[in-house]
């Protein structure tokens, strides 16, 4: 478990630099942000027509 945290906050301070170095409109948070939000309003709960 403790190894499985490790490399969440790994991953996670990864990510964040990476942002920090490529700036907002250029990062991957960006885009998995868009894909996430896709994602949700795509979804079979979305509340859309059924």
């Amino acid at each position: 478990m403790k190894q499985f945290i490790v490399l969440m906050g790994m991953i996670a301070l990864g990510l964040f630099l990476y942002n920090c170095i490529a700036g907002p409109e250029d990062s991957i948070l960006s885009a998995l942000k868009t894909l996430w939000r896709h994602e949700i309003l795509a979804g079979p709960y979305a509340g859309g027509p059924a």
